[in-house]
């Protein structure tokens, strides 16, 4: 009889090592739980994973899983077992997704391009911004200003409000008391600084360059010159004429363009960013190089770069060279 109760506890043990610990997930992957998921749609979404969906079941359904449903999306590991696989759900520890905010031009664009990486859609972050207490009253061109470029964590059940809120706590720790009191140094708003680094962001991606491009343009202002960059004139005529049109080329015509953005036209910067500027091109017009220079064009011999010059003369003896490489490049692309 106790023989016999030994195998049976043997048995059983042995049963219970099978159904919580012997591995039951054949692959690796992603598993995504939508936002207020049911206990069956988690066991189809876990179906293609499963060695034995009954045994991961009974696991689920002794470790109360079915109560402590959590969303998100979860990385599993090839040969885990249902022990480790129910307490990996059941603890809503969730993949941390990185996500890089590159120098977009408008929210919805933003909003675009993060979108597919979240359970949230476009249309849920364009309304987060739009909703958020620091938009109220600004246009919504302008608030490019509350969204600085980096690689961030998020979870991927981040509703549209969450993703606003946390990138609106990346912009409150990136404006901290040193970037405060540099720009107050400048004379200038944090949003001024961000304004004028759209502008040297789309005038060179070089951060060992943005210094000296961001000290040409706070010269020409301080000089109560027009700034007169080609970027203001791009972005004014996508504003006009849509947002997707290709613009290879800023002509003569095209600086007449009627824009409170078109810097060819007015003085002083323009009403709010026409990018996202990186971090380097903010630190830039915080603490931008120390030259006198007025004029700059792009650099034929050194792509990215430019040329910089302190009279007009110069300046248009550099442009005739850059307009004939520039034709010279396009008749050879035809």
């Amino acid at each position: 009889m106790v023989i016999l109760l030994l195998v049976i506890m043997a048995a059983g043990g042995g049963y219970l090592y099978a159904l919580f610990f012997l591995p039951n997930v054949q692959k690796t992957g992603k598993l995504y739980i939508p936002s207020n998921a049911g206990y069956a749609q988690v066991i189809d979404s876990l179906k293609p994973f499963l060695k034995n969906e009954s045994r991961f079941r009974t696991a689920a359904n002794i470790k109360k899983y079915a109560a402590q449903i959590h969303p998100g999306r979860y990385t599993l590991a090839k040969g885990m077992g249902n022990n480790a696989l129910v307490n990996l759900l059941r603890s809503g520890k969730q993949d941390a997704i990185a996500i890089r905010i590159g120098n977009y031009s408008t929210i919805y664009e933003l909003a675009g391009r993060v979108a597919p990486l979240l359970e949230c859609d476009s249309q849920e972050i364009v309304a987060g911004i739009l909703s958020a207490d620091f938009a109220q009253g600004i246009d919504s061109d302008a608030l490019l200003y509350f969204f600085v470029p980096n690689t961030y964590n998020f979870h991927w059940n981040l509703s549209g409000t969450g993703f606003v809120r946390k990138m609106k706590g990346y912009f409150d720790q990136f404006w901290n008391a040193d970037r405060l009191s540099s720009a107050r140094a400048e004379g200038m708003s944090p949003l001024q600084v961000t304004i004028l680094a759209s502008i040297v962001q789309l005038e060179s991606t070089r951060p060992d360059e943005q210094p000296k491009v961001a000290r040409l343009y706070l010269n020409r202002l301080k000089a109560g010159m027009k700034l007169d960059a080609d970027p203001t004139v791009i972005f004014a005529m996508k504003r006009s004429y849509g947002r997707s049109i290709k613009i290879n080329r800023v002509y003569y015509k095209n600086l007449l363009i009627p824009s409170p953005y078109n810097t060819y036209m007015h003085k002083g910067l323009p009403p709010g960013p026409i990018c996202m500027p990186n971090a380097s091109a903010i630190d830039a017009v915080l603490h931008p190089a120390d030259h006198d220079f007025l004029y700059f064009v792009a650099d034929p011999s050194r792509p990215g770069y430019h040329i910089f010059a302190h009279t007009l003369s110069e300046q248009e003896r550099n442009a005739r060279q850059y307009r004939q490489w520039i034709d010279s490049v396009e008749i050879e692309s035809k």
